[in-house]
This record gives structure tokens, sequence and C-alpha cells, in this order.
């Protein structure tokens, strides 16, 4: 019999801040496979459940610092971080969210 793949719950806040709503969390299901990161993650869920997920990512080695978010309540950086439960990812505090995960890191938010 087949081994059965883990999935995690992901719970993403998004946001399109140029139009009336408020942000919203969004829970989407992911299989784990091998050493997965929250890049590997955001990724997945981009290629194969919904492509309007907006989040940012360059080096994918940790030395850009680019792919920060707010991981279960911690800023880390996305393609570093390992994911081996359910988790919630934000965009940084304190930035203005351009969208989802992606931030303007020249603008602090006022609010």
């Amino acid at each position: 019999m087949a081994e059965e793949t883990k999935k995690v719950k992901v719970k993403i806040l998004r946001s399109k801040p140029w139009t009336k709503e408020e942000p919203k969390h969004q829970v989407f299901e992911v299989p784990l496979e091998g050493k997965t990161s929250v890049l590997n993650v955001l990724t997945y869920i981009s290629e194969n459940l919904d492509p309007t997920l907006a989040f940012y990512n360059s080096c994918r080695i940790g030395k850009c610092m680019g792919c920060q978010v707010v991981v279960n309540g911690k800023a880390k950086m996305a393609c570093t971080t390992p994911v081996n439960d359910d988790i919630t990812v934000e965009p940084l505090r304190n930035h203005k969210v351009i969208k989802d995960l992606v931030v303007d890191r020249g603008a602090k938010d006022e609010a």
C-alpha cells in the first residue's frame, strides 16, 4: 500500500489594498514532500492552487532578505524557514502592503 503524503494547512493573509475589502485569511492544503520551506509552499500554492497569490522571492538562499514574511507571528525568511506542520503566513508588519505578502520595504505603514 502506498504511503500517504503528509499535508499541511497554510493560512495566508490575503489583501488588495487598492480595494475597500478588509484583509482576510485564506487556507490552502499543501502536500509536504521532503524538506519543504515556506517559499516552496508559497510556490506550490501559486503554481497549483491559486495563481493570484502574490509573494516575493529572489535569491532562494537566505542572502537577499527579500522574501521575509511573518510565519506564526515571527518575522522569518520564507526561503530558509522549514515547514513541518500547519502555518500562518502574513506580510511583514509595519510596512505598506502592495498585495498579499508583498510589501513596500521602503515605506512604513502609518496605520
